[in-house]
């Protein structure tokens, strides 16, 4: 037993201590300051965190869904935005470590679903169960440090597939880091992949803002 507690400190705790990572130099700022210094600064990309949390929070609002399906569940900084907004939260994380620690987080959240697994694979068996739209926050992507990396660093087009061919109904995709979109290091382009979604839906509409490529199916 202590063994495997000094393993997962050393795994996960550690490194969540003392990363760079912008999700946990937020925590630290108060939200209006981040803000304000990343468009002080011209709004680089990536933008700061809690401007994909809004990001999320704005499309609740024009669409009045009440599911979010999430891919890289990391830290759960995601689910912990949005616990008290929607109604089901169904998150995906390949890595084991980070998987469990949020799965401790949010043990007495009952409408938070989180699943362990490849994001393409889970999804194609957790689609069939959706039957209402809902808001999908791909995130699933390898990014160094402690995210899990599968089969490929990006796995967008398996979650599109799962996705896409499950029941036809009018999802909002929301995939983040639209700047790693350039064809390299495993990446589609933006243009392969509206390509890609063409072939199973020429009903969408995409936009980019913020580093997010947003799809709305109709």
């Amino acid at each position: 037993m202590i063994d495997n507690m000094v393993s997962f400190f050393k795994r996960i705790i550690r490194p969540l201590l003392t990363t760079k990572a912008p999700v946990v130099e937020e925590l630290k700022r108060d939200d209006n300051s981040i803000i304000y210094e990343w468009e002080k600064q011209g709004k680089p990309a990536p933008p700061p965190h809690i401007i994909k949390q809004k990001a999320i929070l704005q499309a609740k609002k024009a669409s009045g869904y009440n599911i979010l399906i999430e891919t890289g569940t990391y830290l759960g900084e995601m689910i912990e935005s949005q616990k008290n907004t929607f109604r089901i939260i169904y998150s995906i994380e390949l890595g084991h470590d980070l998987h469990i620690a949020a799965k401790a987080k949010f043990k007495k959240e009952a409408h938070i679903n989180l699943l362990e697994g490849d994001s393409g694979k889970i999804l194609k068996v957790l689609m069939p169960q959706i039957k209402e739209p809902a808001i999908f926050w791909l995130d699933g992507h390898y990014s160094g440090g402690i995210t899990a990396k599968g089969d490929k660093d990006c796995p967008i087009f398996e979650e599109l597939t799962a996705i896409l061919n499950a029941d036809k109904l009018p999802h909002i995709l929301m995939i983040d880091d639209a700047r790693l979109f350039n064809g390299a290091d495993g990446y589609p382009t933006v243009a392969e992949l509206n390509s890609f979604i063409r072939t199973f839906t020429t009903a969408f509409k995409q936009e980019i803002e913020n580093d997010i490529i947003s799809i709305s199916l109709f």
